[in-house]
């Protein structure tokens, strides 16, 4: 797929929480977009998937600090977590599947989601994530069931975000992941929101 332009709706902040069990990751968030009008509005997002990560101390040879653990049958369970006082900062794309200017119903970005996602922190880190927007929800489910439709379901979607943050969390970790979600467009956003 190529990403024929940037769009002019700006990012403007993102939050979320994830959780992993092993190489499994289920995680939750939002972020914030304004439109052209200057008007923002909000998205929440939900994904699951598949992690792969390496100990920090172990890859950077470092002596080990000793942090809480919670294991559950020879696994550990770990998660991060950010707010939208945490720094983060983004760019939205239109694909080749969106034929018109620029967005203007900001339900266009409702739908399914798949995105690649790195991280990497000790206590606290950083996100970065590649999200495909709007994908058709029927195709999505179609290639859990068989991948070849997985393929035709990104082609579907009609917006790309990269945004990047801080996080915090129990994590001793760099690593990346591959999620599948929804995304949903839940109305005007303020700043003054707690």
């Amino acid at each position: 797929m190529k990403i024929l332009r940037k769009s002019k709706w700006k990012f403007n902040t993102s939050a979320g929480a994830g959780v992993g069990y092993g190489s499994f990751n289920a995680e939750s968030g939002m972020f914030v977009l304004d439109d052209t009008s200057g008007h923002s509005c909000q998205y929440l997002y939900t994904g699951f998937g598949p992690t792969f990560s390496r100990e920090i101390t172990s890859l950077l040879r470092l002596p080990k600090l000793a942090l809480p653990k919670i294991i559950i049958k020879k696994d550990d369970l770990g998660g991060t977590g950010s707010t939208a006082g945490f720094d983060s900062v983004g760019a939205l794309f239109l694909t080749e599947t969106f034929t018109g200017n620029d967005l203007g119903d900001p339900k266009i970005l409702e739908g399914g989601t798949v995105y690649l996602e790195g991280a990497a922190g000790y206590l606290f880190g950083g996100t970065g994530s590649l999200m495909m927007l709007g994908i058709n929800r029927d195709l999505l489910l179609m290639g859990i069931v068989k991948p070849d439709f997985v393929g035709v379901a990104i082609r579907s979607a009609p917006a790309l975000l990269v945004m990047a943050g801080d996080n915090g969390g129990l994590q001793s970790s760099a690593g990346f992941g591959f999620f599948i979600g929804g995304i949903k467009f839940k109305g005007l956003y303020s700043n003054d929101a707690p």
